[in-house]
C-alpha cells in the first residue's frame, strides 16, 4: 500500500523578507518585491528590478546556504520540529532535496577567476542542501536535483518518492538560488529580461525579472504526521516531468513536454483535469514561455482551460530559478488552506493568444480542494506536482 504524503510545515526566504507568512501577505495584496539596486548599476550589470533578500548583503559568503537555512529552519519550526522516535534529527530517516541551478557557485567563482586563493565552505552544487542536512541534523538521503528553473518541483518529487518508498518519514524538500552577475550576465547575454517591471501572461510582456529566494516544506509520511499529533497542512500526490528535447534555452512551442509533464502528475495523483480548481503557472513573462504555458495547459485540461483559475507569482517575485517551484509549492498550500488565489502582479491587458482565466488585479476566492503547479526550464525539462487540501 502506498503511503501518503503530507506537508506540515513552510518556510521561506523571498524579496519580500524573510518569513512564509510576510510572502504569502505580500502576494494576496498584490505587491511587487523588484527594485533597481544600485550596486548592481554600479557594478555593470543592470538589466532591470531585481528582488534581492534584503537581509543578506551581497558581499555576504555562502549567500544561497544562508537563505537555504534559514528557510529550512523556519519550515521545521512551523511544522512542530518533527522529532518522533522514528524521525529524531540523528535519524537516518530524516532526508533533505533541495532544487538549485548553481549551489554554491558563488564561492566558487572567485577562485576560477583567480580573485582568491580560499574557497568558502559550502561552494559546490550541493553546498545549500548539505548545509541544511548539517544545520537541522538530517543523516538521511540528501538529494540535490539541478535541472535549471524546474529544480524546486523535481526536489518535491524525489521528496515524495523517498516517503512513499519507506526511505524516510520526513524530508525536508525545497529549493534554493541566490543572484550573482554569474546569473546576470547569463540572462543578459540571452536577452530575455525586461527593463521595467515584468508582465507574466500580457500582450506587451518584454521579459523576466531576477529574484532570488529559498523556500521548504516538511513532508512526512501520513502516519507519521498523524502520530505525533501534527497539523496537516495539505497532501502532496503526485508528480510528474518530462522532456522538451527540441532546443538548448527555448520551450517546446506547442507545449507538449509541459502538457507530458502535467498529465503524468495528474494521473500519479490519481486525478483528471476535472479535479484541478487552481493552477500556478511558471508564467515568466517571457513571450515563447507564457504562450507555451498557455497551449499546454489546452492539452491538460481541455475545455476547462480557459475557466480554471492561473496566476504566476513571478510578477511579484522575479524568477527565483531553483527556488521558484519551492515557492509556488508554498503559495498553492496557502491558497488550499484559505481558498485565495494571489493575483498576478503586473499583469495588465491578457495576451489575446493566451485563453486562460488568469487572475488579476486582487486575490480571488476559488476555495480549489486540488492544485497543479507547474515548471519548466532551459534545456527542456518540465515538472508538475499536485496537491490536495487536508
Amino acid at each position: 500500500m502506498t503511503r501518503r504524503a503530507v506537508i506540515t510545515g513552510l518556510g521561506a526566504v523571498s524579496g519580500f523578507g524573510r518569513g512564509a507568512d510576510a510572502l504569502w501577505t505580500a502576494l494576496v495584496d498584490g505587491r511587487r518585491a523588484m527594485r533597481v539596486e544600485p550596486a548592481l548599476a554600479e557594478a555593470g550589470l543592470s538589466i532591470g528590478p531585481v528582488a534581492l533578500v534584503g537581509e543578506l548583503p551581497l558581499s555576504a559568503p555562502s549567500r544561497a546556504a544562508t537563505m537555504a537555512t534559514w528557510a529550512a529552519e523556519e519550515a521545521l519550526a512551523d511544522a512542530g520540529t518533527p522529532r518522533g522516535a522514528a524521525a529524531a534529527p540523528s535519524s537516518a530517516r530524516f532526508g533533505v532535496a533541495v532544487g538549485t541551478t548553481l549551489g554554491g557557485i558563488a564561492g566558487w567563482l572567485p577562485l576560477v577567476r583567480a580573485q582568491t586563493t580560499a574557497a568558502p565552505a559550502r561552494w559546490g552544487y550541493a553546498g545549500p542542501a548539505q548545509a541544511v542536512a548539517a544545520a537541522v541534523g538530517a543523516h538521511g538521503p540528501l538529494v540535490v536535483p539541478s535541472v535549471a528553473c524546474a529544480s524546486g518541483n523535481v526536489a518535491l518529487g524525489a521528496a515524495l518518492d523517498l516517503i512513499r518508498r519507506d526511505r524516510c518519514d520526513v524530508v525536508l524538500a525545497g529549493g534554493a538560488d541566490a543572484l550573482h552577475d554569474f546569473v546576470i550576465a547569463g540572462f543578459g547575454c540571452l536577452k530575455a529580461h525586461d527593463a521595467a517591471p515584468c508582465r507574466p501572461f500580457d500582450r506587451d510582456r518584454r521579459g523576466l525579472n531576477l529574484g532570488e529566494a529559498a523556500a521548504f516544506v516538511v513532508l512526512e509520511s501520513e502516519a507519521h504526521a498523524r502520530a505525533r499529533g501534527a497539523r496537516i497542512r495539505a497532501f502532496l500526490d503526485g508528480y510528474g516531468v518530462a522532456a522538451d528535447a527540441v532546443h538548448m534555452t527555448g520551450p517546446d512551442r506547442q507545449g507538449r513536454g509541459a502538457a507530458r509533464a502535467m498529465l503524468a502528475a495528474l494521473a500519479d495523483a490519481g486525478r483528471s483535469a476535472a479535479d484541478v480548481g487552481f493552477v500556478s503557472a511558471h508564467g515568466t513573462a517571457t513571450p515563447f514561455n507564457d504562450l507555451m504555458e498557455a497551449k499546454a495547459l489546452a492539452l491538460t485540461l481541455g475545455a476547462r482551460a480557459s475557466s480554471t483559475p492561473v496566476n504566476s507569482v513571478k510578477g511579484a517575485l522575479g524568477h527565483t530559478l531553483g527556488a521558484a517551484a519551492a515557492l509556488e509549492a508554498l503559495v498553492s498550500v496557502r491558497t488550499l488552506e484559505t481558498g485565495l488565489v494571489p493575483p498576478t502582479a503586473g499583469l495588465d491587458t491578457l495576451d489575446p493568444e493566451i485563453a486562460l482565466d488568469v487572475v488579476r488585479d486582487r486575490a480571488r476566492d476559488a476555495r480549489p480542494r486540488v492544485v497543479l503547479s507547474t515548471a519548466s526550464g532551459f534545456g527542456g525539462t518540465n515538472a508538475a506536482v499536485v496537491l490536495g487540501a487536508a
